[in-house]
Order: structure tokens, then C-alpha cells, then sequence
């Protein structure tokens, strides 16, 4: 996976700071309540489609997707033939959201639950997915263990990544979030799914295929202070990691 050639401030790396569970769920809650969570699900969507494109699923499928948001990757992993799927957050106005979009419906199971404390039993889950928010746990070596003790023998992992190290055009995003975050690096993230039992692992990078924005009209903001940013994070594309149990 290549890095872009460009300078931009690096914040402190993985292990300086300890984000809040409590924190991060108020925050998702407000990115609920002003429809945040439909704008996120479509920008994240060609990454999430690319990192679960090789999943078969079947009547045996049994899916979960931690950090679900308002259920929109669960809801089309069902579509894609999975017996099941689950969901957790731990921002209960985001399950809110993705069990009335779903309600009725017994193919679905939405939870507020941390990622480092599922509901869930030994070898529960054929595939486990995690989109976009690895970075906000305070123990991601944690939650990937976890993943790994209710992932069937077998069962398949799939993360996307955007904030990461080999990413410095999203380096700004850091303190732009009004919560403290983890800076993993894919080095981080391959070697903590390793030591959590996860195998067969790889990582590749992925670009998003909608048109870029013009530099004539982008407006610059808090997460882009410049088009430049802006393009390069788009030239790097996102992380995806992929392991098996």
C-alpha cells in the first residue's frame, strides 16, 4: 500500500490519549439527532462494499457489524442473502434509528452495546464487520479479541479505516472530533488482530470512486483547511483489512 508524498502535522500516534466511551456515545447521539448518520453511511458506502465484496453469504450467515450507526451495512448485507444480521453502537439514538428502519422485521437485531463487551456467544457470529470507528474504542486490541471470541472457526473480519497513519491528509480530523480518538497506524491494527487470534490477515488501500469535488467550489471547513487536503486524502483512499478465524 503506497503513502502519498506530502507534508502535513502528524498528531501523537496510538497509545497517547484514551478516548471516552461515554463521550463518543453523546457525540453519536447528536450526529443522530441532526441526520449525520445518513451522510456518513453514503460517503462510507463504496469502502464498505469493496471490503465485504468477497463475503458469500447464505441461510448459515450470521452478520455483525460493530458500529453499526443507523443499521444501513447490516440492512444491506441482509439484502445480500445473510440469515441474520446484527448490529451494535454505543449511541442508543443511533440503534433508535436502525430499529425503526427495521421494525417488525426478525432478521434483525440492533443493540446499544460497546465493542469490547458484546452480547454475544463463543462463535456466534460467520462475519464481523466494523466500519469507520476502530480508532474511537479505548482499547481497539480489546474489542478485537472480543470479535474474535464470538467469530466462529472460520468467520471472516472486515475493518475500514479512513483516519489512520499512512493517511496525513486526515490528520486534521483529530481536532476537528470534539472527541478523543486513537491515531492506529495499519501496522497497529494488522499486529493487535494477530495477537487477538485473527489470521490470514492483509491490508490494502481503496479509493472512493465518486467524482472528485472541483477545487472552483470545495469549501474548506474544519476537516479539509484546504482542497489540497482534501485531494490527497482522496488519492490515498481508504484502509481496508481483511482477517480470518
Amino acid at each position: 500500500m503506497g503513502a502519498i508524498r506530502a507534508t502535513f502535522c502528524v498528531q501523537p500516534v496510538f497509545g497517547l490519549v484514551t478516548p471516552s466511551e461515554k463521550a463518543a456515545a453523546l457525540e453519536f447521539d447528536l450526529w443522530a439527532e441532526s441526520g449525520r448518520d445518513a451522510s456518513m453511511a453514503e460517503g462510507h458506502r463504496s469502502a464498505t462494499e469493496a471490503v465485504t465484496s468477497q463475503w458469500v453469504l447464505n441461510a448459515d450467515s450470521q452478520v455483525l457489524d460493530v458500529g453499526c450507526g443507523n443499521g444501513w451495512a447490516v440492512r444491506s448485507l441482509v439484502e445480500r442473502g445473510a440469515a441474520k444480521g446484527y448490529g451494535i453502537d454505543i449511541s442508543p439514538k443511533m440503534i433508535a434509528a436502525a430499529k425503526a428502519a427495521t421494525s417488525g422485521d426478525e432478521r434483525y437485531d440492533f443493540q446499544v452495546a460497546a465493542a469490547e463487551r458484546t452480547p454475544f456467544s463463543d462463535g456466534q457470529m460467520s462475519h464481523i464487520l466494523n466500519v469507520e470507528s476502530l480508532y474511537y474504542y479505548p482499547d481497539p486490541a480489546v474489542a478485537l479479541q472480543e470479535w474474535a471470541r464470538i467469530c466462529r472457526i472460520g468467520g471472516h473480519l472486515s475493518i475500514m479505516v479512513d483516519l489512520y497513519l499512512e493517511s496525513p491528509a486526515t490528520h486534521t480530523w483529530i481536532n476537528a472530533l470534539d472527541v478523543d480518538v486513537h491515531l492506529l497506524s495499519t501496522a497497529d491494527i494488522l499486529a493487535m488482530a494477530k495477537a487477538a487470534g485473527w489470521s490470514k490477515l492483509n491490508a490494502i488501500s481503496v479509493k472512493d470512486p465518486r467524482p472528485m469535488a472541483d477545487e472552483a467550489s470545495f469549501k474548506t471547513g474544519p476537516y479539509w483547511p484546504s482542497y489540497a487536503m482534501y485531494k490527497a486524502y482522496r488519492e490515498t483512499g481508504s484502509l481496508l483489512i481483511y482477517g480470518q478465524r
